[in-house]
């Protein structure tokens, strides 16, 4: 590895959807370094959330001043999996950094983080959020992340809406969803990396449009961009639940986690967006076709 002249901002989670987001638009502003399991160039870190390594080292001779963590260990479905993994890995990766000079530490949260969330998912998250309390260090908390070629959850639902014409939905479908624009996510990771949130003092930024969708009508609007009309069964969460809890014991590959079922239910009832309204951030609003 050779050291770079300009500060540069590593990514974990690069080569997901939203960590391939991040990193398109920040290499139009600055060098990036990939911390990520194969390292394909000189410009990548060999990283993990699972690993042991020291990575110090590594991040000084790349001279990066600042850090976007988005990676976090998905196939984990429950509490104590997600512990030991995620929470634990970026408990480790932070004090890496910290010894190697960064300046700013950027986490990717969720809107299914805040105080009294039940799914693992928030709970997880959340404890990692306050490890970065105070300082320079930016949370934000995105909403449902949606574009032109949209991957994650949305990009899940689309394709069961491609795939099929008959969709089950937890209960009446009535839980409110909040949606994020790649472009809004994409310049607000730009102004943090840059330092304009450094007033937030690392106070969650809750990042969304503040209309809420029932997911009914999210889904729909979804089918209607696609051409296709699709019937809608409801199904009691707590019966749907069990059913992807019985096919994660058998290790079935599933469009959906259980953990995600009690994160539609038991959602935060008043996400506060004043902060995100105080920094100037206007998200782009989810316009079906």
């Amino acid at each position: 590895m050779t050291s770079q002249t300009s500060s540069a901002c590593a990514v974990t989670g690069a080569s997901g959807y939203v960590g391939s987001i991040i990193t398109q638009e920040l290499r139009k502003h600055m060098p990036v370094v990939k911390l990520t399991r194969n390292p394909k160039s000189e410009a990548d870190i060999a990283w993990s959330l699972e690993s042991d390594l020291d990575i110090s080292r590594a991040l000084r001779s790349l001279n990066v001043k600042s850090l976007v963590h988005a990676a976090w260990e998905m196939r984990a479905n429950n509490l104590r999996k997600m512990e030991e993994s995620s929470v634990r890995g970026s408990a480790a990766l932070f004090e890496a950094a910290g010894r190697a000079g960064v300046e700013r530490i950027v986490f990717i949260s969720t809107i299914s983080a805040f105080e009294g969330c039940r799914s693992a998912y928030g709970k997880t998250k959340l404890a990692v959020e306050k490890l970065l309390r105070g300082g320079s260090n930016v949370v934000l908390r995105p909403g449902l992340v949606f574009g032109d070629q949209p991957g994650g959850v949305f990009g899940g639902i689309r394709k069961q809406v491609q795939s099929s014409s008959v969709l089950p939905i937890i209960g009446k479908g009535l839980a409110p969803q909040y949606l994020l624009h790649e472009q809004t996510l994409a310049e607000s990771i730009v102004r943090a990396v840059c330092g304009d949130f450094d007033q937030t003092q690392a106070v969650p930024i809750t990042l969304a449009h503040p209309r809420a969708w029932r997911f009914r009508d999210l889904v729909q609007g979804i089918a209607a961009a696609e051409g296709r009309k699709v019937t809608l069964i409801p199904i009691p969460w707590h019966m749907l639940f069990a059913g992807i809890r019985v096919g994660e014991a058998f290790g079935m590959s599933l469009p959906f986690r259980s953990d995600s079922v009690i994160s539609f239910v038991h959602y935060d009832r008043n996400p506060d967006f004043s902060v995100m309204h105080s920094l100037g951030i206007e998200p782009l609003p989810y316009e079906p076709a």
